[in-house]
């Protein structure tokens, strides 16, 4: 069975298929494709065949790389390891970061728009100026954040962590913050209009 699919993978299987020996080349390709802006959409497919999904990198390794300006919209990133990565400029729209580790990755600029990231960890990363309006973020973590000028507008942020985020100018007009933690974030200047905050009832 090819070991490149599927979706439905748990956390483990997604992480481990990418270090197994009959994948280097491919995890090699498609990490060069993304740094250098290649096709990396046909890689996968290619890895993937029969079933042919092309936006397949659930947990894929790519702490440390510069993939400034990556073309990611739709692609399925579930628990991938984003650590320290430049994503400066990034189009992640309708991508999947649910579980994804961006721990100190800068994404700065970056358009999040629609993004399906539950259980994303953003901790100390940079999203200064990005856009993530429509998100879906549940439950994720952006302590110590900085989020300065970034847009989310109508995102889903229940039960998500601000702790000691920065959120200076950030706009958050429409937006679900239930349950989400906020103590020590600064939010001068931001556009909390029609933001839902509170407790969620038990």
């Amino acid at each position: 069975m090819n070991s490149a699919l599927s979706n439905n993978f748990g956390e483990e299987e997604l992480r481990r298929r990418w270090n197994e020996t009959e994948n280097a080349t491919v995890l090699a390709e498609v990490r060069s494709a993304l740094v250098e802006g290649g096709d990396w959409r046909a890689l996968v497919r290619r890895w993937t065949a029969p079933w042919g999904t092309g936006n397949d990198l659930g947990g894929i390794p790519l702490a440390g790389l510069n993939l400034t300006r990556a073309d990611l919209v739709d692609a399925y990133l579930s628990y991938a390891d984003l650590r320290g990565c430049v994503m400066t400029g990034c189009d992640l729209t309708d991508a999947v970061l649910s579980g994804a580790d961006a721990r100190e990755t800068d994404l700065s600029g970056a358009t999040l728009v629609r993004t399906a990231g539950g259980l994303a960890d953003f901790t100390s990363a940079n999203l200064t100026s990005s856009i993530a309006d429509d998100s879906i973020l549940v439950r994720a973590r952006f302590v110590g954040a900085t989020l300065r000028g970034a847009s989310l507008r109508r995102a889903s942020l229940a039960a998500s962590d601000f702790t000691n985020a920065d959120l200076t100018g950030a706009n958050l007009e429409d937006s679900v913050l239930v349950s989400a933690r906020m103590e020590g974030a600064v939010t001068d200047g931001a556009n909390m209009k029609g933001a839902r905050l509170g407790a969620l009832r038990p």
